[in-house]
């Protein structure tokens, strides 16, 4: 008589992961502020602040106990391929219930600073809060994409633009005075995510928990980012008014700078 008997290596292998459920959700938030009269005498127009470092968004409040926080670039190379110039972030999000289960995405993200934007791209995504998380490896079971775009429209640099083409002594006054123009500050997000859904909610309809995800998704992103941006709008109110408050923020670039020397000069010791 023949007997087949399952060896443990057989019994304990798992199918493959099929990531079929997609969620997929974008969001688009403007926030409009005057700029100051003394924007162009003072070179504090909104695409001046704009162009400031990136790493001082770390500065902006967040909503819901949510954080942001730069992170250096040997703890970035774990997470994602960067390039020499972008930017490294952590943002800690607050939690998304799904089907009851609270969920706390941690975001590690690289910034993109551009001549006319600014590009946040992310590839990566932790999720928090559960045990449930390490039963199931769920942050083994989905693939996470976002990308953010910030621009702005700058009034004022249009109207000079416009003068120094008809303007050739370099008078500026008229489009000094003229405060009621408006500039704008936007933020557009696409995220798209996915995921291989565990047990016990496989059981639950793939619709309907696409459904779900992107309503819990759309509803914490449109929070944060819009949040972000009237933020944003706030702290160039302060800094394009208050001369001591962008004396602090070129501090903080100083000191940026001083950081690199020291660590280029460190290494070129160490050579």
């Amino acid at each position: 008589l023949g007997f087949s008997v399952a060896t443990p290596q057989q019994s304990i292998i798992s199918p493959p992961s099929v990531k079929d459920t997609k969620i997929a959700v974008r969001a688009k938030a403007t926030s409009a502020i005057s700029p100051p009269p003394n924007a162009i005498s003072d070179n504090v127009t909104l695409t001046n602040y704009m162009r400031l470092p990136v790493e001082q968004y770390v500065m902006i409040p967040m909503p819901m106990n949510s954080s942001l926080s730069q992170i250096n670039n040997e703890d970035y190379h774990d997470f994602a391929t960067k390039a020499v110039d972008d930017i490294g972030f952590e943002l800690l999000v607050p939690p998304i219930t799904f089907f009851k289960l609270a969920l706390q995405p941690v975001v590690y993200a690289s910034v993109h600073p551009r001549e006319n934007r600014v590009e946040i791209t992310s590839t990566k995504c932790i999720l928090r809060g559960s045990p449930f998380i390490e039963k199931v490896n769920l942050n083994e079971r989905f693939d996470f994409c976002v990308n953010t775009t910030l621009t702005w429209e700058d009034s004022l640099l249009s109207q000079i633009n416009s003068a120094q083409g008809s303007n050739q002594n370099g008078y500026f006054g008229d489009v000094e005075d003229d405060t009621s123009m408006e500039c704008s500050i936007t933020a557009e997000t696409h995220i798209s995510v996915d995921l291989d859904v565990p047990r016990p909610f496989s059981s639950i309809p793939k619709m309907i928990s696409e459904r779900a995800g992107n309503a819990a998704l759309k509803l914490s992103l449109k929070l944060i980012q819009g949040t972000f941006v009237d933020n944003l709008a706030k702290d160039y109110a302060k800094w394009a008014s208050d001369l001591e408050y962008r004396i602090y923020r070129a501090s903080l670039s100083e000191k940026e700078v001083v950081k690199e020397i020291d660590l280029l000069v460190g290494l070129g010791e160490n050579i």
